[in-house]
């Protein structure tokens, strides 16, 4: 498989200029708001002289080509970037895959399709391109935004990243820095005993008056450490491993033998299923979901528009 490298700079260049009106329609859909973008001069990266928005936090999504990657990232300082990004629900992780996706197809060229996509939120964007072993004189090609409203932004979209799994795979949650506080905060000793008591009682240590917690376990309390598959026992994660058929259903017809056994080339099968209906996607022979058809670059893909339910099962309970 082809790698990303810095040479093919004049490649993604003419791929990022053909796809330019596609890659701002999926950003729009993407980041829940509406932009134009243009592409500017190449450059080259150089650790020394990074621009000063890429010292803070923003979005970054990962490319996979292979074994390297390319990164484009969105500076949160662009103002582009939607409240929820930073910690998206279930419908927001979905947005922000489906983005790369669209991305790594419409601005890299057909022979760099890539292979893996992810995007999240990073505490700081330097420090990402560190992780994600981007060395002094990688290619660097800025993308430019436009909106209706607001200042221009621009999407850094720089390569060959030798470490792409890093990139956001070595961020730090912000949930576990309250844990680690409370768990290495000493726990309160009893009062000691009152010298001389006789009675039970008054050998009893003295209870405290109830009151409100104190500052460090109220901010500790309530504060639940962000679940990750490493926390899946091996059989879990070894489960999640298994490849299944992902098939999508355009339609289906069932005919007689005799009118099978009559198709040759050039025979055309006449569907009772309008263009515009929604499509079935079915996982293991399972459907799970329907959705439409989009053109992603030079190839289509399925929008999921609603996912289906497991069928229920009721089993009426007897007296023995």
């Amino acid at each position: 498989m082809a790698e990303l490298s810095r040479d093919i700079v004049p490649e993604v260049m003419a791929s990022c200029k053909a796809g330019a009106e596609e890659a701002a329609v999926a950003l729009g859909r993407g980041l829940d708001t509406e932009v134009r973008l243009s592409v500017g001069e190449p450059g080259s990266i150089d650790a020394q002289a990074l621009p000063e928005e890429l010292s803070g936090p923003g979005l970054a999504i990962v490319l996979t080509v292979g074994g390297t990657g390319a990164l484009l990232l969105v500076p949160e300082s662009s103002g582009v970037l939607p409240p929820w990004y930073g910690a998206p629900d279930p419908t927001g992780e979905s947005k922000l895959a489906t983005l790369a996706q669209e991305l790594g197809v419409t601005l890299l060229p057909g022979e760099y399709m890539p292979d893996d996509f992810k995007a999240g939120r990073v505490e700081s964007l330097s420090d990402a391109l560190t992780r994600g072993g981007v060395s002094d004189g990688a290619a660097s090609l800025p993308l430019e935004l436009q909106r209706p409203e607001g200042t221009p932004a621009t999407v850094h979209f720089i390569w060959p990243a030798s470490s792409p799994d890093a990139v956001i795979a070595g961020e730090v949650t912000p949930e576990a820095e309250p844990q680690e506080a409370a768990a290495q905060e000493p726990a309160p000793q009893a009062p000691p005993t009152p010298q001389g008591a006789t009675d039970p009682e008054e050998a009893s240590p003295a209870q405290p008056p109830p009151g409100p917690p104190s500052a460090p376990q109220a901010k500790g309390a309530g504060r639940k450490r962000a679940v990750t598959l490493n926390d899946l026992p091996n059989f879990s994660r070894s489960l999640l491993q298994i490849k299944l058929p992902v098939v999508v259903t355009l339609a289906r017809k069932r005919q007689p033998v005799g009118q099978i056994l009559k198709l040759g080339p050039g025979s055309i099968l006449q569907f009772d299923k309008s263009c515009e209906e929604t499509l079935e996607l079915e996982v293991g022979e399972r459907p799970i979901a329907t959705g439409e058809a989009v053109k992603v670059g030079d190839k289509f893909g399925l929008r999921i528009s609603s996912m289906i339910l497991p069928e229920e099962r009721f089993t009426p309970v007897r007296k023995r």
